[in-house]
């Protein structure tokens, strides 16, 4: 068993004052069958009430309602996280043209049709600049998608700020670069083509074994494989998903798992910081 300390801050800072505001974060490591969360605490500035929800997902968020003027906004999130260890390698049961034909079935489709299907953040370029490894029913679909991870890991090179929430895949390969949200997209965008169900998954990542991405919150993917279940797979690191990935939620791109949202009632620039602490125990 791993247990994970996880200290995770936002501060957010406003030219001008800010006159009311609404936030909803999402930011709290989910409970699942791999993970346990022993215990989490929340700190906002000024103490606002907070309000506790599911979105569409089924993830638990956090909300703030502050309706008197303020410049600064601080939350703050500490919580410990039980990972058993496990090996994120699968041999599935199916035949590579059984799994082929499950997945292309109309009935199939419809049952995922939400992780099926293109968003602005996920959608292709009509030409492509670059040949993706091609599924197809000669391959068992776990294999394929260790492929397409390691094709992406060599396709982009890791690069902080060298893209932004709202970049789309038809940018991220023109440059040919990005963060962990990039990589992200881009697989999920392939896996749909190839009629793959692939979601985005937002987390945290252990910072102490040389992981890029840890530094704030981390992305991968979770990807469909017939008669296996949902596999989590990281092309920022060209790894799989283990018990050093703690999951907060999913969504089918970075839109569904944003950290926090809001609405303001403001003018002027704001700047935003948000750090991660991950210890090991």
């Amino acid at each position: 068993m791993e247990e994970y300390n996880i200290e995770y801050i936002i501060e957010n800072r406003y030219e001008k004052p800010v006159r009311s505001a609404y936030y909803q974060l999402l930011v709290i490591p989910c409970i699942n069958d791999w993970q346990h969360v022993k215990e989490v605490k929340y700190f906002c500035s000024g103490n606002k009430e907070m309000h506790t929800s599911k979105n569409i997902f089924g993830f638990n968020t956090l909300s703030y309602n502050v309706r008197e003027a303020f410049n600064e906004f601080h939350f703050r999130l500490e919580a410990k996280v039980i990972k058993p260890l496990m090996n994120p390698f699968y041999v599935s049961p199916l035949l590579p043209y059984s799994e082929f034909e499950m997945l292309y079935s109309i009935n199939f489709q419809i049952d995922n049709h939400r992780y099926l299907s293109q968003t602005k953040l996920t959608q292709l370029p009509a030409i492509l600049n670059c040949t993706f490894p091609c599924y197809s029913n000669e391959i068992q679909v776990f294999d394929y998608l260790l492929q397409l991870n390691n094709y992406i890991y060599n396709l982009l090179e890791y690069s902080p700020e060298s893209t932004n929430i709202n970049t789309t895949v038809e940018e991220v390969l023109k440059i040919r670069k990005g963060v962990c949200q990039d990589y992200a997209h881009l697989f999920i965008s392939i896996c749909r083509l190839n009629k793959i169900p692939a979601r985005y998954v937002s987390g945290y990542l252990n910072q102490g074994v040389g992981f890029k991405g840890t530094s704030q919150l981390h992305a991968w993917v979770e990807a469909y494989v017939p008669d296996l279940g949902w596999v989590g797979l990281d092309a920022t690191n060209n790894l799989l998903a283990d018990h050093h990935y703690i999951k907060i939620a999913h969504g089918t791109d970075y839109c569904d798992c944003s950290p926090i949202i809001g609405v303001l009632d403001s003018s002027g620039l704001q700047r935003s910081i948000h750090s991660v602490t991950i210890l090991n125990q």
